[in-house]
């Protein structure tokens, strides 16, 4: 655990009760027009929204509009708006008058603005940051945008010492000067006005956003302001409006920040999505998983009853790589996987420490799982339970367990008497001791592999630029590849409670949330 020094906790606690905080407004009257059309789309679509048609057509538009709101880039920056995107957008419309008419015109009007506005190379927050807010602190929302925003900075002589910040950074015990805020604060959490890491804050964002969110101070006052419960709130001052733009906007015009910012994942959709599998599972294996949002847009299965490796910046030294359940997992903590090779970074290293032996011995292995699927597949796990009950197994009587014991992330029961009840039943009973000596030889190949990987990967943590890792959300770890190849580690953005039934073959695997795993 990382400790705060008195001396911070004084500083963060003077931040606190003498913050200013300022907000910007700033105008473009292109990408203006171009917003309030989406947001009167949108709303002249009623229940056609839904449909398919328009959602592959307004996805593009709202996450090029989130993105120019969300970060100082040039409209034209390839991150917010590829030429790829406009080639589709203007393909998918050709049709649209024979499909939908009475929303053609408006379509095209929308893409025509699109067009217009990705020949610019300006961008008035920029601009902004130049004349007025040069050499500070700039805090954006999603960690992806740091990279081509620090690439954009580096070009100015006036801005190339701004240092970018995301959200988790805010955390700990460092302050800040100033600190630039972009965007709308309710995308921001909380703490970073209630106890804030800087002494003045100036919110920077377009005027059409309809921001009225008031930070409300949480610290303990002195006796002479006591109130109720000896708790009293130290005052930090109303946002006061700065270099606010004269434009005349209809209340209709406003956008509200939760109609500017990505849709979240919908959790349960998706289980139900990637949990439709066929009624093969039972000889394939399956496990009890939970599904994890990475940085990235990334997502990932992790065996509920298994631990992985995490990075946890909230210890210290040493102790920031370790081995954590499953089901201790917690967002903000870094979540280390192979990304190259399969998902899997312990078996290659295992088969390489087993040598000769390795290949006979996954033989062995595969040979009592295979028959065991055949006997499930032939009956029922009900009837391959009671069996196995009968045949002395303490633990056959859970059927999960039996699925555990045939997918192949598992090397063999932990109990001896359920592991000889599964030769004796699946024919294998006369070459107990050889199948035994394959399992125990498997397990400490395994473990000596994952000693070995934690100790590779703690010198890579030790040595790494940790502060990079928090700013970005991910970073790569290249080891050799027999020592199992390029690893990533990817922050937890959010977990789905939710414990779901998949095949093995799933588990460990990243994917892109379109679908496509990320690993060979």
């Amino acid at each position: 655990m990382t400790y705060i020094s008195l001396s911070s906790v004084d500083e963060i606690y003077s931040c606190s009760s003498s913050i200013k905080i300022y907000r910007n407004r700033l105008d473009h009257h292109k990408f203006s027009i171009f917003c309030r059309l989406i947001k009167k789309f949108e709303q002249s679509l009623g229940e056609d929204i839904e449909e398919d048609y328009w959602k592959d057509f307004l996805q593009p538009l709202r996450q090029y509009r989130f993105k120019l709101c969300a970060a100082p880039l040039p409209f034209n920056h390839p991150i917010v708006c590829q030429p790829e995107t406009i080639i589709f957008l203007e393909k998918h419309l050709k049709n649209c008058k024979f499909i939908y008419s009475g929303f053609a015109s408006v379509a095209n009007e929308i893409f025509d603005s699109l067009v217009d506005l990705s020949k610019c190379d300006d961008n008035p927050i920029l601009d902004f940051l130049e004349k007025k807010i040069p050499n500070n602190s700039l805090l954006i929302k999603e960690s992806y945008l740091v990279s081509p925003v620090e690439n954009v900075l580096s070009v100015s002589h006036t801005l190339n010492k701004n240092f970018i910040l995301t959200p988790t950074q805010l955390r700990t015990n460092n302050c800040h000067k100033r600190l630039v805020l972009i965007g709308a604060t309710r995308w921001f959490p909380d703490y970073i006005f209630t106890a804030p890491r800087t002494y003045e804050i100036d919110i920077v964002q377009y005027s059409w956003i309809k921001d009225k969110w008031q930070p409300t101070p949480v610290f303990i006052a002195s006796q002479e302001n006591v109130i109720q419960s000896n708790i009293v709130y130290l005052p930090i001052c109303n946002i006061e409006e700065v270099n606010t733009k004269n434009t005349n906007i209809a209340q209709e015009d406003y956008l509200h920040p939760d109609e500017i910012i990505l849709p979240s994942i919908n959790w349960i959709q998706m289980c139900k999505k990637i949990s439709t599998f066929s009624s093969s599972i039972d000889n394939e294996g399956s496990i009890e998983a939970r599904l994890f949002l990475l940085e990235g847009e990334i997502a990932v299965f992790l065996d509920t009853n298994t631990k992985v490796l995490v990075i946890d910046l909230s210890e210290d030294g040493e102790s920031q790589l370790k081995r954590e359940f499953v089901t201790d997992i917690e967002i903000g903590m870094f979540i280390i996987l192979r990304t190259n090779g399969g998902g899997d970074y312990i078996i290659p290293l295992a088969n390489h420490i087993l040598g000769e032996k390795a290949q006979y011995f996954r033989e062995l292995q595969q040979l009592w799982k295979t028959c065991l699927k055949n006997k499930v597949s032939s009956s029922s796990l009900q009837d391959v339970s009671r069996r196995l009950v009968n045949l002395g197994s303490k633990l056959a009587k859970n059927e999960q367990n039996i699925r555990t014991w045939m997918c192949i992330r598992n090397i063999k029961p932990k109990n001896e008497k359920d592991f000889n009840a599964i030769l004796t039943f699946v024919g294998l009973a006369g070459r107990l001791e050889e199948f035994h000596e394959a399992a125990e030889e498997i397990y400490r190949a395994h473990y000596q592999a994952g000693k070995h990987i934690r100790q590779l990967l703690l010198h890579k943590v030790l040595t790494s630029n940790l502060q990079k890792l928090e700013q970005i959300g991910k970073m790569d770890f290249e080891l050799s590849e027999a020592d199992g190849g390029s690893m990533t580690a990817f922050r937890v953005v959010d977990i789905n409670k939710e414990v779901i039934t998949l095949p093995s073959s799933r588990i460990t695997h990243p994917f892109q949330l379109d679908g496509e795993l990320i690993n060979d």
